[in-house]
């Protein structure tokens, strides 16, 4: 009776709203340009290479999404120096690794090849902000303020990812100004039921469970 009962919750309007808004509303939505000689940071979300087409078609609808956003704050700059940085691993299923499939779905989208950088090898946002940091040869002690090597960091994800990744990046001496988009938390009937809601709930769950490991690895000096 109890499972079903937190079943019904989690796939409801109300549940999902409930569990997502907190996470989604803590950073709004970025009108404003990136600076002179930005980063753009997208960080994966997944693909499938079975999948028939290019590679935006086998892209997960959350990394197409961010994708999307990321592209939009690259055309936002005054300037075409903006670096666009796409992340993510083959996922142990794919040959291609996800970085790559980003870059050539940005490439089909009309993006500067030459203005992007692929990071192939990060399993993870804490990875992604790692091999960021890396690929700029840059310590934890020199980086400026919402900078990555000099640079304006201008950090693209999931609005509900966005509060755990911020913490993440910020515990790897950067200061990232958030960008968030694939907004899920919807006002609805609150008695409706879906498993949009379920999923939405089961993404915001994630992030709670996330946030809960971080602090317990920060305490633990891990």
């Amino acid at each position: 009776m109890c499972s079903m009962a937190w079943l019904l919750f989690l796939s409801s309007s109300f549940g999902s709203y409930w569990l997502l808004w907190p996470l989604e509303h803590q950073y709004s939505v970025r009108t404003a340009a990136p600076k002179h000689a930005s980063v753009v940071l997208v960080l994966g979300s997944g693909h499938d290479d079975a999948l028939a087409g290019e590679a935006r078609h086998k892209l997960s609808a959350t990394a197409l999404a961010r994708l999307t956003e990321g592209l939009a704050q690259v055309k936002k700059a005054a300037s075409n120096d903006c670096l666009l940085v796409v992340s993510g691993w083959t996922g142990g299923l794919n040959s291609t690794p996800h970085a790559e499939q980003m870059r050539d779905a940005a490439v089909a989208m009309g993006a500067n090849p030459e203005r992007i950088l692929a990071l192939s090898d990060a399993r993870d946002t804490v990875e992604e902000a790692l091999a960021l940091r890396q690929a700029f040869g840059a310590s934890a002690t020199d980086m400026g303020d919402d900078a990555v090597g000099g640079r304006q960091l201008v950090l693209v994800t999931s609005a509900a990812h966005m509060p755990r990744a911020m913490k993440i990046f910020k515990m790897a001496g950067m200061e990232p100004v958030a960008a968030p988009t694939d907004f899920l938390a919807r006002r609805d009937h609150w008695w409706r039921l879906s498993t949009d809601n379920l999923d939405g709930s089961a993404k915001a769950l994630h992030e709670y469970l996330g946030m809960t490991w971080l602090s317990i690895r920060i305490m633990s000096g891990v």
